[in-house]
């Protein structure tokens, strides 16, 4: 089998996949596997951080937060791990980290997450309904027939 043949395997509809931090894409396993991992690293950035009254015990309850923390986290993998050939070489990664990342992230969570109401043993988050207003249906409606007619 030559290179080309291999090239010739793969299926080109095949686009790209979530990534193992897509929540709305994992099934029970992978958010099992995503809740663990999320866990034990938002545990170790509220104590290597003193983060407890930024983060609280509730971040958990919070769905805004908990997609800002995972987007934290895998920002966090990228910075901090490479190939095993670079493991020695100075990276500017680690300080992106904390000032593209990190500190607005968690300016950001006090905006997206409402904790004035949370207390250490009680969670005051609760989650609202949130509507669209009618005609979205008619218009992808619309714009589908008009892709079907060929039309732009």
């Amino acid at each position: 089998m030559t290179v080309d043949d291999e090239q010739n395997d793969e299926d080109p509809a095949e686009g790209p996949v979530p990534c193992r931090y897509a929540w709305a894409e994992l099934d029970a396993a992978g958010k099992a596997k995503l809740w663990e991992e999320l866990e034990g690293w938002v545990g170790w950035l509220r104590h290597r951080y003193q983060l407890g009254s930024r983060i609280p015990p509730c971040w958990w309850r919070h769905e805004p937060v908990i997609e800002e923390l995972t987007a934290l986290m895998a920002a966090h993998t990228a910075a901090y791990t490479c190939p095993p050939d670079e493991a020695q070489t100075p990276r500017e990664d680690l300080t992106a980290w904390h000032t593209q990342w990190l500190w607005p992230s968690i300016e950001r969570l006090t905006r997206i997450s409402d904790f004035t109401s949370c207390r250490p043993r009680d969670c005051g988050y609760r989650r609202h309904k949130q509507s669209t207003l009618d005609g979205l249906s008619d218009l992808i409606a619309t714009y589908a027939a008009r892709a079907a007619r060929g039309g732009a």
